[in-house]
């Protein structure tokens, strides 16, 4: 098919799509008719359909080539429906694989702290091994053009003498290497191929760049879009970045926009759920423009009798606590991003490590381990997160989990309608839209003994978005946690509380 014929295929397929698209609205209307030239900017509160707006644009600009870049798998397949036949919509990662990841896909995964000692042939020290995985990490997701000769971290420096840390430093360079040899026996990360590509310094095909979830960019996709001589949007919420621990910046915030748009109009809750939200972003931002909640009347209350809800938390432990409960009162289960992704079978392996049963553990890192007490010593040297929560269930439940686990697999439902209790991280609830939600207990403190907010050194601005994130997904129930609760009542919003 010729470009031309390609080219009116596509906009007549985008008439078809614009005819389903929903109404828009005055404030989505000013970014789909206005120019599009230079970078745009959109700041979209929670539930304010900037993916319709996203859809409403591509569909405007069918005679163009329009490239949609998603933050997720899910969201680009979500978006894959909606958008126009005649948009490209994929992940960074997904641009990147067709270059460069496919040459690995025989060895693609994450270099481990063991993979370093066993390959990299260095003394079992954890420390230097951490702080190499640390330094290819924080290498691979950074806009920089040459490897740092210091050993460094995604959200900044590591501990250590300088001669640890030049020594940790040089030997990712080797791993690095190694990872980008097809032939080489260091595993290639997904965001290492992202970099091979950053580094290549690509030209997009496109004519429109569509960046979604501009909040949680990484540098190195930051390097790739900006730098593409088209028009380009980015979309997001400034308040929804809850990734900085992966490297994310927030590009709300750092691009310099020709134009800007506000989307401050939701249409997933009502103005309850918006006058929460807007005093949390009032307080711990200084915000002064409103959420309108334009959605559904949301309650603020507990979730009716007999009703299926989402349980939103801000651990995987509070998760896992929360599964065992569920079925133990026999209630089906769904977990958002899946089951599998909760690392619950990896407790199996460490209970097993616990009661000296190594003929049946599984896991590559967790087989290394001589004893429990090893596998403890290195949670702490290594600031292994998952590892702590890992030994912290096992103290808490033991042999339990041989029973409680597979139960929990069992009662798993992939389908989330058909699940009684969905359950999920916050950082997991993000796009996603419920109808009854119950927050965790786990959400830190806001305030302080005298009523007034934690300062930006007591409580990380990271923790008031993932809060932002889950309350902001309800459309017909909030039930609201203690701290949450205290919140409300201290902003003299307790109005809202109840059913009337």
């Amino acid at each position: 098919m010729s470009y031309l014929k390609e080219i009116t295929s596509g906009r007549l397929r985008a008439q078809a799509v614009r005819k389903a698209l929903p109404p828009i609205t005055a404030q989505q209307a000013a970014l789909v008719h206005g120019p599009v030239e230079g970078i745009i900017k959109v700041n979209a509160f929670a539930g304010a359909g900037k993916t319709t707006s996203l859809c409403a644009l591509a569909s405007r600009h069918a005679d163009k080539r329009c490239l949609y870049l998603a933050f997720s798998k899910a969201a680009q397949m979500d978006a894959s429906k909606r958008f126009a036949s005649s948009a490209r919509c994929l992940t960074i990662h997904g641009l990147a694989f067709a270059s460069f990841g496919k040459k690995y896909v025989h060895k693609l995964g994450q270099p481990r702290s063991i993979d370093i000692i066993r390959r990299m042939g260095i003394p079992w020290n954890w420390q230097l091994a951490d702080a190499v995985v640390q330094t290819i990490g924080a290498w691979c997701v950074s806009d920089w053009e040459e490897f740092p000769k210091s050993a460094c971290a995604v959200n900044g420096t590591l501990t250590g003498t300088p001669s640890m840390l030049a020594q940790a430093a040089g030997i990712a360079k080797q791993a690095w290497q190694r990872m980008c040899d097809p032939a080489g026996d260091m595993p290639m990360s997904h965001d290492g191929y992202l970099k091979l590509f950053q580094l290549s310094q690509p030209r997009i095909d496109a004519d429109l760049i569509m960046l979604d979830e501009g909040q949680d960019t990484n540098p190195v996709t930051w390097a790739i879009v900006r730098c593409q001589a088209c028009p380009l949007v980015i979309v997001g919420d400034r308040y929804q970045s809850i990734f900085q621990f992966r490297g994310a910046i927030n590009a709300m915030q750092i691009a310099k926009a020709d134009r800007e748009y506000p989307f401050t109009q939701s249409f997933r809750f009502g103005p309850r759920v918006a006058r929460i939200a807007t005093d949390l972003l009032r307080m711990f931002y200084r915000e002064q423009a409103a959420i309108e909640g334009l959605g559904p009347d949301t309650l603020i209350t507990a979730t009716p009798q007999g009703s299926p809800r989402a349980i939103l938390a801000r651990t995987n432990a509070t998760v896992f606590q929360h599964a065992v409960k569920a079925i133990r009162c026999g209630q089906s289960l769904g977990f958002a991003g899946g089951v599998n992704a909760y690392g619950f079978e990896k407790l199996l392996d460490v209970n097993h490590l616990a009661q000296e049963r190594h003929d049946r553990i599984r896991d590559d890192l967790i087989r290394t381990f001589p004893s429990f007490s090893h596998f403890m010593e290195y949670s702490k040297q290594s600031g292994d997160l998952e590892a702590k929560r890992q030994i912290e269930a096992v103290l808490a439940y033991g042999d339990e989990l041989e029973t409680l686990i597979p139960s929990i697999h069992q009662s798993a439902q992939t389908d989330l309608s058909k699940a009684f209790i969905v359950l999920a991280t916050a950082h997991r609830a993000k796009g996603l839209t419920l109808d009854h939600v119950e927050l965790a207990d786990d959400f830190p403190e806001l305030l302080d003994a005298a009523g007034a907010p934690l300062q930006a050194d007591q409580l990380d601005r990271q923790e008031v978005n993932l809060l932002y994130v889950a309350l902001t997904r309800p459309r017909l129930t909030l039930s609201l946690n203690r701290t949450t609760l205290e919140f409300v009542r201290e902003c003299g919003a307790s109005e809202l509380l109840g059913d009337d």
